[in-house]
């Protein structure tokens, strides 16, 4: 197998890779609180042999991939339990499987037991790093202030709704509903401190600019089609090669 194969390869792997993540995210342009994923590439450069003295060859590398953290769009919704973070705050939250997890995803419920949820069951957690649990009588007329304080009608505090820094990001995986989860174990809760605010009424929407991701997963279809055309046609002109050699 020729170089010019290998390369072909080597970018056919990558954009498949690439591929994947953009449909990921395309199919979580409407989800509440999520993050687009970005892949990293960069050019191998293998150096011609003594004999060659050429140019060498260049190979794409997969380095992985990383998160957008900018923020999506704001959208009022008038439900006293959803909450938005304008900030670098996250949401934490307890999986059904006993797990931490990371989210802006503040579309919030009350459970039968007063236990405060997101739309797939997730427990949300408070400042303290413990379940969040309301009365369920009082669940429409809270009042949550801009750091999170929860009053019922009369000023009671009621609790306090927990917003951290993200840990690192090499040690989380992504989980369903948007959420991130340490890899490596469930993690430390630190408290956000670069001033987040809460906003009461209101969901942070996906930060996916799905017109930008479906232009992507055609440039990147495109591309693969290319690299692949390529492959054929190396494999083509070896099978003619053969057949000449055979025939002479």
């Amino acid at each position: 197998m020729d170089n010019s194969i290998y390369v072909a390869l080597s970018r056919l792997t990558a954009l498949e890779r690439q591929m994947d993540v953009t449909s990921n995210n395309i199919a979580n342009a409407n989800s509440t609180g999520f993050k687009a994923e970005r892949v990293l590439f960069e050019t191998y450069l293998q150096e011609d042999d003594a004999a060659l003295a050429g140019e060498g060859t260049n190979y794409v590398l997969d380095r992985g991939s990383y998160v957008d953290n900018s923020s999506g769009a704001i959208m009022p919704t008038g439900n006293a339990l959803d909450l938005a973070l304008s900030g670098n705050g996250w949401f934490a939250y307890q999986t059904a499987q006993g797990q931490t997890a990371f989210g802006r995803d503040g579309g919030f419920v009350l459970d039968a037991e007063g236990r405060v949820i997101t739309a797939s069951g997730a427990q949300v957690l408070d400042a303290g790093g413990a379940p969040m649990v309301l009365p369920p009588d009082q669940a429409s007329t809270v009042s949550i202030s801009n750091d999170g304080v929860i009053s019922d009608a009369e000023g009671a505090v009621l609790g306090q709704v927990g917003v951290f820094t993200l840990p690192d990001r090499q040690s989380l995986g992504r989980s369903g509903g948007g959420m991130f989860v340490p890899q490596d174990g469930n993690g430390a809760l630190i408290a956000d401190e670069s001033g987040t605010q809460v906003i009461q009424g209101a969901i942070e929407m996906s930060n996916v600019q799905a017109v930008t991701e479906v232009t992507r997963l055609i440039e990147i279809q495109q591309a693969y089609q290319q690299s692949l055309n390529l492959v054929q046609q190396d494999d083509e002109i070896k099978k003619d090669m053969l057949s000449r050699i055979r025939n002479s």
